[in-house]
C-alpha cells in the first residue's frame, strides 16, 4: 500500500522530511521550485527498512547474550537444566 499525494491523491513518489506529507510527481513540481528539498519515498521507504534491520539484528544478538548469560548462571549455580527426558523420578 503505498502513500498518496495530498494534493490529488495519486501515488506518492516524494515526501517533505520530517513531515507526513506526500506528493506525486506532477504536484511536487508544480509546489516545489527545488524538487531536490524533498525526499524519494522509495529512498524514505529503503532508510527504513534498513533501520528495522539493525533493530531486529540488535534484539537477536541480545538474546542470545541473555541465553548466554542464563546457561553461565544455571552453571554455576549448579542447577543445570534438565529435560524431560533426562530428569529422575
Amino acid at each position: 500500500m503505498g502513500k498518496r499525494c495530498i494534493i490529488c491523491s495519486e501515488e506518492a513518489v516524494y515526501k517533505i522530511k520530517d513531515t507526513s506529507d506526500f506528493y506525486c510527481e506532477e504536484c511536487a513540481q508544480e509546489n516545489f521550485s527545488d524538487l531536490s528539498l524533498l525526499i524519494k519515498v522509495e529512498e524514505e521507504a529503503r532508510r527504513l527498512k534498513e533501520f528495522l534491520k539493525d533493530k531486529m539484528e540488535d534484539l537477536l544478538m541480545d538474546e542470545r547474550e541473555l541465553d548466554q548469560m542464563i546457561v553461565i548462571r544455571e552453571k554455576k549455580d549448579g542447577h543445570e537444566h534438565k529435560t524431560g527426558e533426562d530428569q529422575d523420578f
